[in-house]
């Protein structure tokens, strides 16, 4: 009985890291004419902030094709289509103002929100990322390097109401 239980624990255990490894394909739909991503901060206190990653395609998707999401900085987002060849996502950030108290009586910590960590889907460099394409109900993934960075938007902040 232990030998069955042994034997089904190693095939799910194959199975779930086989089904995990991500195979890139080696080439994109379309060519990539540019990516760059921008990183911006917002002027008022709590407005946060954000990077935004853009793509510009050399011709538009073919029909069977649309570029899902992408894979960035420990970071998952959706495209937004500006047109048929270019593509935007948007990762943003809030300051976290929840009150957190700390102290050296761990009982007085009691109430305190866990934080969510959770594992990115792909390990990558802070210049590299990842696009999901949907092809005929089929999910590919391409690997983009290099990607460039321009230099940080800082939104100023609003005039004062009178």
């Amino acid at each position: 009985m232990k030998k069955i239980h042994f034997i089904i624990i190693s095939l799910l255990t194959i199975a779930i890291s086989c089904s995990c490894k991500k195979e890139f394909i080696t080439q994109s739909p379309s060519k990539i004419e540019s990516t760059y991503f921008q990183k911006w901060i917002g002027g008022q206190e709590l407005t946060g902030g954000g990077t935004n990653l853009y793509i510009q395609l050399a011709n538009k998707l073919p029909e069977n094709v649309y570029l899902a999401k992408v894979y960035f900085q420990g970071k998952e987002a959706d495209f937004e289509k500006k047109d048929e060849t270019n593509f935007v996502a948007y990762f943003y950030w809030k300051p976290n103002n929840a009150d957190i108290i700390m102290d050296n009586d761990s009982i007085k910590e009691y109430g305190n929100k866990v934080p969510e960590i959770t594992e990115p889907k792909f390990k990558l460099k802070p210049t590299e990322a990842v696009l999901e394409f949907h092809n005929n109900n089929k999910v590919e993934h391409y690997k983009i390097v290099d990607i460039k960075e321009k230099e940080l938007l800082a939104y100023p902040s609003a005039r004062p109401r009178n």
